[in-house]
């Protein structure tokens, strides 16, 4: 079955015309959304990342007695100092670096290279960036101290601190350098231990408060029921077969560009030569052109989207593109229904084959692992099998080996989808024979893993629902006591508020514009019509 209405127009039928204004506020949008869940990736509980690059800088005694003890920034009507502020700055920034370690070249990054003249967007810098972030990560550390407080929560930290400490000496060995030298790499030209002492220990007080708070945000097993009862397109999944064709949008002038203009004297020289690197600019005609053959191809691959179409297996919502989306969750869906969708803005065309919906009753797993470069996993492993070969046991050295920063409970992951894993762990993790307290190691490119079975768990779709309530509750709960957390720049020493201010100024006179013109063009065809009608009339009249 073939359905494309209601999904895309034929090249045949009239289109809304995307003009370059529109054009512009879908990037913004993009832009916008973008810098959004990139901010809410990065913004969390402050934890100690380790980065690759050693930058030693001369620190003198007058800027250190400003960083110390001058007000760099205010927030939430508390002075920030220097030192304070770099502290988070490089958490923000180690984090991302940490967390996009293989897409940092596609991103712009350079970790060599000045960051205050990378853009992150159009409007602000990556050092604009990470220093919104760090703003929004003091403003919630401070927010969360006040909460525990009041709660009356607490946690000694002491424990922690000296393991921080000892991974601080490895790495700080490792990178052949001094600890403090080695802090001031990660965390700006006044780190020292004893400076950064203190935001270390909020935040890893704040880690502890944290998993506290989570625990209690936890849905019970009705709400989630519920949950899933009142919303079941939200929380279902689909199989799909798919394949795309994309347009050849040209590269150079063909018959069907728009025609250009002629070459002066003062067109040539330098700014003649810089103007033939220009990236081609394809005219209307010669883009629909392009996609109008990609059209013609997507239909001729649905006759056979059965035999050749890519399979995609327990697909949800919320990892769909949109374009498609609506369709696959059509209630009126039956197995073999197929449509051709256009996407115009990616210059191509979707050929989509539903097969089924289902809720995701697949088991998951909870299980514990350690991750480490420096020793080798099956040493861990064999340490752990020639003691007490006992969860605890595993605790203890998943607290003397692991590598990566601890966002978890002692290397605790609840709720492992076989499909967000590697093949090999996936196998291993849910093989019919598995057994609670059996342990293997995993060799992945450069890291290696330790891992222990602690028994199956939720079923995917239970999950889903669960962390969606978990991430509401938490977001409602840091909207709460962010609120009055604001930002006081008397010196100016950040640029990004004002870059901020001015695109979003920008933007509103863009759309008051376009509006006038709107409304002015409605109201010359109105007057026009008039017109015409006044005209019609006369004729009339003298017809008579």
């Amino acid at each position: 079955m073939s359905k494309k209405e209601n999904i895309t127009e034929t090249p045949n039928q009239d289109k809304k015309v995307v003009t370059r204004y529109d054009r512009r506020l879908q990037r913004r949008k993009e832009e916008e959304d973008k810098r959004k869940r990139d901010q809410k990736i990065t913004t969390g509980i402050c934890v100690v990342i380790a980065a690759a690059v050693l930058v030693l800088i001369i620190s003198f005694p007058v800027r250190n007695y400003i960083a110390l003890h001058q007000t760099f920034v205010e927030i939430g009507g508390e002075p920030v100092t220097r030192v304070e502020f770099d502290y988070n700055y490089g958490v923000a920034a180690n984090n991302y670096y940490s967390r996009n370690a293989t897409l940092l070249s596609y991103m712009g990054i350079d970790l060599s290279g000045d960051l205050s003249t990378m853009m992150y967007s159009t409007t602000l810098t990556w050092q604009d960036f990470f220093q919104q972030t760090a703003v929004e990560n003091i403003k919630l550390n401070k927010a969360l101290l006040r909460e525990a407080k009041a709660e009356g929560f607490t946690y000694d930290v002491s424990d922690d601190y000296e393991e921080f400490r000892d991974n601080l000496k490895s790495q700080a060995a490792g990178a052949g350098t001094s600890i403090d030298a080695y802090l001031k790499s990660l965390y700006g030209s006044y780190a020292t231990e004893g400076r950064i002492r203190k935001y270390v220990e909020n935040g890893l007080f704040l880690s502890a408060y944290y998993k506290y708070k989570q625990g209690t945000m936890t849905p019970a097993a009705e709400e989630v029921e519920a949950k899933y009862e009142e919303h079941p397109d939200q929380y279902d999944s689909v199989d799909y077969r798919m394949l795309q064709f994309n347009a050849t949008i040209p590269t150079e002038p063909t018959d069907l560009a728009d025609p250009q203009p002629e070459e002066t004297e003062e067109d040539s020289g330098e700014e003649g030569d810089s103007a033939e690197t220009e990236t081609y600019q394809p005219s209307d005609a010669e883009i629909e052109f392009a996609m109008e053959q990609a059209y013609q191809e997507a239909l001729e691959a649905e006759k056979t989207i059965s035999e050749n179409g890519d399979l995609y297996e327990h697909a949800t919502k919320s990892n769909l593109y949109y374009n498609y989306t609506d369709w696959l969750f059509d209630d009126a869906r039956k197995e073999g229904d197929t449509t051709v969708v256009e996407y115009e803005l990616g210059h191509c065309y979707y050929v989509v084959e539903f097969l089924s919906r289902y809720r995701d009753d697949r088991p998951t797993a909870n299980a514990r692992v350690i991750s480490t470069t420096n020793v080798p996993a099956e040493t861990i492993y064999n340490e752990w099998l020639n003691g007490e070969a006992t969860e605890e046991r595993f605790i203890e050295l998943y607290k003397k080996y692991n590598e990566v920063a601890d966002y978890t409970d002692n290397g605790l992951y609840e709720g492992l989808d076989r499909d967000d894993l590697e093949d090999v762990m996936s196998e291993w993790l849910f093989a019919e024979d598995r057994a609670a307290g059996d342990v293997t190691t995993f060799e992945l490119s450069d890291e290696q893993f330790v891992m222990y079975y602690l028994g199956e768990s939720h079923p995917v779709w239970y999950y889903q629902i669960q962390n969606d309530f978990l991430e509401d509750r938490w977001t409602e709960f840091q909207d709460s006591i962010t609120a009055d957390m604001t930002m006081v720049d008397k010196k100016g020493n950040l640029a990004y508020p004002a870059k901020i201010a001015a695109s979003e100024e920008a933007s509103r006179a863009s759309e008051e514009a376009a509006a006038q013109a709107s409304q002015e063009a409605e109201q010359t065809g109105e007057q026009t019509g008039e017109e015409s009608a006044d005209g019609e009339s006369e004729s009339a009249d003298d017809a008579e």
